[in-house]
């Protein structure tokens, strides 16, 4: 029966890099949350700009209301540059998670190949014996069969 002698490494191998795929997508889970509050931002002040465009159509529109959309939308930019940043942040970190993936799928890919090179070698010795042993059975046979004629 064939057992990898670095079997216990392959498996803590694989589990780093479940690990990792976990820790990637925490930080693309990050990473779409700001973007989708970025997003948010925009179509707030879309809207509020539809609102304060049709306010000055219809001629309903004072100083008061103008002051506070134009407030209204200053907090949205401000925040908006706010996330912004933690959103490069997040691709950053992302992005390093990604890396450490790519390095732990690397390092499993590596045992596994040693693992089937030696399985090869296992199976190819294994094939050695059986084919002595088939040898050696029919060598037996054809001297036993000399002996009996």
């Amino acid at each position: 029966m064939f057992r990898f002698s670095m079997q216990t490494a392959l498996d803590v191998r694989g589990k780093q890099e479940k690990l990792k795929m976990k820790e990637l997508a925490e930080k693309l889970a990050v990473q779409h949350g700001l973007q989708s509050g970025i997003d948010d931002i925009d179509t707030g002040i879309r809207n509020a700009d539809q609102q304060m465009n049709q306010a000055k159509q219809s001629g309903l529109i004072n100083l008061s209301n103008l002051r506070q959309i134009e407030g209204y939308k200053h907090r949205m930019r401000v925040d908006r540059g706010r996330l912004e940043a933690k959103l490069k942040e997040a691709v950053v970190a992302a992005e390093a998670k990604r890396m450490e993936l790519i390095e732990a799928a690397k390092k499993r890919r590596t045992l596994e190949i040693l693992r089937d090179r030696e399985k090869d070698r296992y199976d190819a010795h294994l094939a050695k014996l059986e084919r002595a042993f088939t040898d050696e059975t029919a060598t037996n046979q054809f001297v036993q069969q000399q002996r009996l004629a």
